[in-house]
């Protein structure tokens, strides 16, 4: 009997090998990005321009606009729903040692649309130690559908400054 429990035990565990071979070997499905699948959104280059600005009464936020994405959101029966806008701050604190640290509500900042309307982004904040750079986590925004993004405005320290987006 207890030959006959080994040998099932090692027949099922020949069958788990065999299955795992058979999933590894076979070839991969899935499309990267920009390939053309109807499935896979649309994505727009973002361009920020300038991508470089410094906020602040005494220029102590030097900002640096990064990984700008733009994804076309769409219902299930394949309608618009949006655009989803993304972006990380690169925030340098010009403050020297000894000074000041500098941190940015992002709750603040602005997306100004094609249609005049301005937005406010989900709650994010970003702090920098003097004379240190920090990256911020991705700040999204979620634009109606039929808008687009034309600039960003950027407020800290009774100072804004517009950065100019193109989507393409």
């Amino acid at each position: 009997m207890l030959s006959g429990i080994m040998a099932s035990y090692s027949c099922k565990e020949n069958k788990k090998d065999q299955a795992n071979q058979t999933t590894t070997s076979q070839p991969s499905t899935e499309t990267s990005s920009g390939s053309g699948s109807s499935n896979e959104p649309k994505t727009y280059v973002v361009t920020a321009l300038p991508d470089t600005v410094l906020l602040g009464k005494n220029k102590e936020a030097f900002i640096k606009i990064k990984d700008l994405k733009a994804i076309e959101l769409s219902n299930p029966d394949g309608t618009s729903a949006g655009i989803e806008f993304s972006y990380k701050i690169e925030l340098t604190n010009k403050n020297p040692i000894g000074g000041n640290s500098v941190g940015l509500p992002t709750t603040d900042f602005r997306l100004e649309l094609d249609n005049g309307n301005k937005i406010a982004p989900k709650s994010t904040f970003v702090s920098a130690e003097p004379e240190a750079t920090k990256l911020s986590d991705d700040d999204k925004f979620t634009i109606p559908a039929g808008a687009k993004p034309t600039a960003l405005h950027l407020f800290f320290d009774q100072t804004r400054v517009s950065i100019k987006l193109e989507l393409k």
